[in-house]
């Protein structure tokens, strides 16, 4: 890997300051079950999930959750990518 690109990730990481908003999208077949799903793996925390587009059977939905960490915020992206009524998390 490039030095350079890893030392310029590094820095781009250091200058994400917490708590902040960070917004997610998550695509799957049937929105009812995605909004229940976001509820769950975010720890029910408040927050409007806004439907975006229908491609085919699909769905994509967006949403900001307050994240108090990288931790939390990794633990949260997990939560939604293992969730079985959410096929893929961006």
């Amino acid at each position: 890997m490039d030095k350079n690109w890893q030392k310029k990730m590094e820095e781009a990481k250091k200058e994400i300051t917490y708590p902040r908003k960070w917004g997610y999208t998550i695509i799957g077949t049937d929105r009812e079950k995605m909004r229940q799903a976001v509820r769950e793996c975010i720890d029910n925390q408040e927050c409007e999930v806004r439907d975006s587009k229908q491609h085919g059977k699909y769905y994509s939905q967006k949403f900001e959750a307050v994240v108090n960490s990288e931790e939390e915020r990794n633990r949260f992206y997990q939560r939604l990518q293992q969730h079985k009524d959410i096929k893929f998390v961006l």
